[in-house]
């Protein structure tokens, strides 16, 4: 008889060491959740003693989460097990929202973002919509700084440092030959410079209309994942003018974000920050280079940008939200 139990810590991270976990399902982004005021639970599909799949669920505010799990392996019947009994377990500790996010594959997208291969989802959508749950897809006009549905991927498979260059697009190209020839570096960024790094990030989100995390987030960012958590940035004439953060997993290296200074917009020192951290990768062992998400609109310059790198865009499976209406409005009426 297969149960979803909760598991320690412990036995969640000897779990995730055996499998390709998502970094936003990792022991560390608990740790993360937490210091941003959550509370988090691991849950396991136990089949007597053996774990059939586990996954992080996050509640803040009695919403609760399970975001980026993905099958690992199981079969399909035993992981729409683990998500309708994880729904049992979220409703039980009062919820009033539960969110589910399957890091399953809905279809791959080119450059312009025309479907070019798809995956029947049947199998994923009947139950949880039987469950009780609503389905959200559809590419989103403006970015999201939560959880990416939509992300731009490179297949690192194959390349080496010195062949993957050649991979990108002309424009791509000629941008980090005219960054080589400014003389840019890239460096390590401190933590005692995250003042300097999330004011490169203002620059950026302010152009582009999105809002900008406070520093202490970084700071927690970078206690919580250490030297997974890689802060870098871009050198002109000693002077940081660009900057990334980049999380390291066991076969894949995300781009979670970053940005330039907008006065030294003209010198591609994006371009040549990419070129470099995907050349880490590579000597990382990474099999995937994550350029995370991307919005619904084919000539946006944020997927002109990672587009030039030449790669693929993901769209998940989307979201399954369901809520507990009586409890949303005795919630609000407690609150008042």
């Amino acid at each position: 008889m297969k149960s979803l139990v909760e598991i320690s810590k412990e036995e969640y991270q000897n779990y995730c060491q055996d499998k390709n976990i998502d970094w936003l399902q990792s022991v560390e982004f608990a740790e993360m959740r937490k210091k941003r005021g959550a509370e988090y639970y691991f849950v396991a599909l136990k089949n007597d003693e053996n774990i059939e799949v586990a996954g992080l669920i996050s509640n803040k505010n009695k919403r609760f989460d399970l975001v980026m799990v993905e099958q690992n392996g199981v079969s399909q019947a035993d992981f729409m097990d683990f998500l309708v009994k994880s729904e049992e377990f979220a409703r039980e500790h009062g919820a009033i929202s539960y969110r589910i996010l399957p890091k399953m594959v809905r279809a791959l997208r080119n450059d312009k973002l025309e479907i070019i291969e798809s995956n029947n989802l049947d199998w994923l959508n009947k139950p949880l919509l039987k469950a009780g749950f609503k389905y959200y897809s559809g590419f989103k006009h403006e970015f999201d700084m939560d959880v990416n549905m939509h992300v731009y991927l490179k297949d690192l498979t194959g390349l080496s440092e010195d062949s993957v260059a050649s991979t990108y697009n002309q424009t791509t190209r000629r941008n980090l030959r005219a960054a080589i020839k400014k003389s840019v570096n890239v460096r390590k960024i401190e933590e005692g410079e995250f003042t300097d790094f999330v004011a490169i990030l203002k620059s950026s989100n302010q152009k582009n209309g999105v809002g900008t995390r406070d520093e202490k987030y970084y700071h927690n960012l970078k206690t919580c994942f250490g030297e997974r958590a890689r802060f870098m940035g871009v050198e002109f004439e000693g002077k940081l003018i660009s900057a990334g953060v980049f999380i390291f997993s066991k076969n894949e290296v995300v781009y979670f974000e970053g940005g330039t200074l907008q006065e030294y917009r003209k010198i591609p020192a994006s371009t040549f920050l990419q070129d470099y951290m995907i050349k880490e990768a590579i000597r990382a062992g990474a099999s995937k280079y994550n350029f995370y998400g991307i919005t619904a609109e084919p000539k946006a310059s944020l997927l002109r940008f990672k587009a030039g790198f030449r790669g693929v865009a993901i769209e998940y499976a989307g979201e399954y939200r369901k809520r507990y209406f009586l409890r949303t409005i005795l919630s609000k009426i407690f609150r008042k």
